[in-house]
């Protein structure tokens, strides 16, 4: 069960591409439901299957099923791919995950917090002006593929 939210970068610090990262190409090959591809540093290939969802307390909660699939498998699915691919960089920041998107989305910084308990609170860095998006659909992968650019307002500073 996966449970998370979601916020839309609007300014940060460079500071932050110094973090510790990993390059990640995914694309989807179903969109109802989710089924996506995923290799992250060129390397580790997974598919992974999401449900619609819920929000609750904040946070989007749904049912992810991930395997691990051999590298080969993963880009002869890349075949039957819709839309365009997304590639980003993930960047940590103690327990958040800093995407910057690159290619077609080039711009677009989404900050996301998964909580692995109830018990585990989110703070946003003070450093990060960003608002949350996690009910906003437009902002889930399998919407942001269909875009062949960000609009103007989605644009990140990086300072």
């Amino acid at each position: 069960m996966e449970s998370e939210r979601k916020f839309l970068v609007k300014k940060m610090p460079r500071s932050y591409l110094k973090n510790r990262s990993k390059e990640i190409t995914q694309w989807y090959i179903c969109l109802d439901p989710p089924i996506r591809v995923r290799v992250e540093d060129f390397e580790d290939c997974c598919l992974t299957i999401k449900t619609d969802g819920e929000i609750r307390e904040g946070y989007k909660k749904r049912s992810e099923l991930n395997g691990e699939i051999p590298k080969d498998a993963a880009f002869n699915l890349a075949a039957f791919r819709k839309h365009n691919k997304i590639r980003k960089t993930r960047y940590l920041i103690g327990v958040l995950d800093l995407d910057v998107f690159l290619a077609q989305l080039k711009g677009l910084v989404l900050l996301e917090f998964e909580r692995e308990s109830d018990n585990d609170a989110f703070e946003m860095p003070a450093d990060i002006l960003a608002e949350e998006v996690t009910c906003d659909e437009r902002f889930e992968n399998q919407n942001l593929i269909k875009l062949d650019c960000i609009p103007e307002e989605w644009r990140c500073e990086i300072i």
